[in-house]
């Protein structure tokens, strides 16, 4: 493997190792002996295995090759998730996969759980905080990483002037990955605030901010305020300010030019996300009244709420979601399939490509009507080129082909077809609590350990786009042709 890879991989770790610090200092404070040694644990095992990666990395390459970002991007969910699973395995609260899997959907932000139950404060900071941690990397991959593989299908033409593609450079990715963090850090921040305002305690606050600006959600609190509007409003704002193109405002701040923050909130992408919103939310909240079952101020409230989280890819449902009609439960599924804006926190296919694979669709019915007439494909008075259209056809071909597959592989465990696809939707889509819609836990739970091995690979695919993954495959296959055996 490359040594910038495992270099990169060493920083990855040392960079956990530091995060766990956080639990491991707040249970010597509740004085949780117990998890001060699980977690006294899992930060010497995670530095140890960052120390042994930066000795076989020694006098790393500068630069990153196209088939090297593609394998670090691989490489680096597996990684963290193997070591950020420590303290859920060491705790005996999970065995060796299923902490896997857990530490997965938190850095993957898919916000699945499989321990409702967990009742210690120092290990849900260090599922919230996992979420947290996912969500900034996310950001630094699209920042990075993603525009120097495969120009992110879409957000090349998003941000003409802020992404470079090429050759990945150790120097653009640390003063990026410094820049982001600054910015990630100040919105979490102010979410934290916000939550205050709406009543939270400051433990609370802390969690949800967290797992709201990352779009992960899996958080569970005794003083979840559902029906508090102001705990709900601060959530849709942060849900909305995640869901919007979160590069923007890092450039605005970089730049220091704070009128690019007008193009978030006057292009027609972020128009429809919010449009998306409140349209479905009505909707559902509508249709959640007129099947009685709540009053109808609190059915809008459910249904707008309802809606943010899982447009905005969160998910996070309180117990009542579970009871609702296929209708909605499927309004809820639709929304999160489409997910928020592209250069944005939230998953699923992205808005601006499917406004562009509408607007192809028009354009090739005129073009049956007008054989002869030359057109091209705008959106906010700026041309789509030709090269992202094909690109971003290409990936909606592979996500349905990889979907139906999934539905097929996931439903050889035993589970029925809605079923299958709700795994799938809720790994693709990185919102973990549409598997419930169908599926219980203790159903989930007792999945062969390849299936669940398999929804850990389609969480990681639902965040490096698929092309990455391919890229990986066909650079391996390449090796392979030419080593001499």
């Amino acid at each position: 493997m490359d040594k910038l890879i495992l270099f990169l991989m060493a920083r990855a770790l040392l960079l956990c190792s530091g995060f766990m610090s956080v639990p491991f200092a707040y249970s010597i404070y509740l004085g949780h002996d117990y998890m001060t040694g699980v977690f006294g644990q899992s930060i010497c095992i995670t530095l140890l295995l960052a120390i042994l990666l930066m000795k076989k990395s020694t006098n790393p390459p500068e630069s990153l090759s196209v088939y090297g970002g593609a394998v670090f991007l691989c490489a680096i969910w597996v990684t963290v998730a193997l070591c950020g699973g420590l303290p859920y395995y060491f705790s005996n609260n999970l065995g060796p996969i299923d902490a896997f899997v857990e530490s997965m959907s938190g850095f993957t932000t898919t916000g699945y759980t499989n321990i409702i139950s967990l009742r210690e404060p120092t290990l849900i900071l260090w599922r919230s905080m996992t979420q947290w941690i996912g969500g900034g990397m996310i950001l630094m991959f699209i920042a990075t990483v993603l525009p120097a593989i495969t120009g992110m299908f879409g957000i090349s033409f998003a941000m003409p002037v802020a992404l470079k593609t090429g050759i990945l450079t150790i120097h653009r990715l640390k003063n990026n990955t410094r820049r982001l963090f600054i910015l990630y850090a100040i919105l979490s921040l102010v979410g934290v605030l916000f939550f205050s305002v709406a009543g939270l305690g400051s433990y609370d606050a802390i969690n949800f901010a967290m797992v709201t600006i990352s779009t992960g959600g899996c958080y569970f609190s005794d003083n979840y305020l559902y029906n508090n509007v102001w705990f709900a409003s601060a959530a849709i704002l942060g849900l909305i300010a995640a869901g919007g193109n979160v590069i923007i405002y890092w450039q605005a701040i970089k730049r220091r030019q704070y009128s690019m923050l007008k193009r978030t909130i006057h292009n027609s992408e972020f128009h429809i996300f919010v449009l998306i919103i409140l349209i479905i939310g009505l909707v559902c909240g509508l249709h959640l009244y007129s099947n009685n079952y709540y009053t109808l101020s609190d059915s809008l409230l459910y249904g707008f709420f309802s809606v943010a989280l899982y447009a905005g890819t969160t998910g996070a449902p309180p117990v009542e979601v579970l009871t609702w009609t296929d209708f909605d439960k499927m309004l809820l599924i639709v929304v999160a399939s489409i997910g928020g804006c592209i250069g944005s926190l939230a998953g699923g296919f992205k808005i601006l490509r499917l406004m562009i694979l509408f607007k192809s669709c028009a354009n090739e019915m005129t073009r049956t009507i007008h054989p002869d007439i030359i057109m091209t494909m705008k959106i906010d008075g700026d041309i789509v080129p030709s090269k992202v259209i094909n690109r971003i056809l290409g990936f909606f071909f592979m996500v349905i082909i990889t979907i139906a597959i999934s539905i097929l592989v996931i439903s050889a465990a035993g589970l029925d077809m809605q079923q299958s696809m709700d795994i799938v939707l809720a790994c693709i889509t990185s919102t973990g609590p549409i598997m419930l819609f169908h599926t219980s836990h203790s159903e989930i739970l007792a999945l062969p350990v390849a299936v669940k091995l398999f929804c850990c690979f389609l969480m990681i695919l639902g965040k490096l786009d698929i092309f990455a993954f391919l890229i990986v495959l066909w650079g391996s296959r390449q090796q392979l042709l030419h080593k001499q055996w």
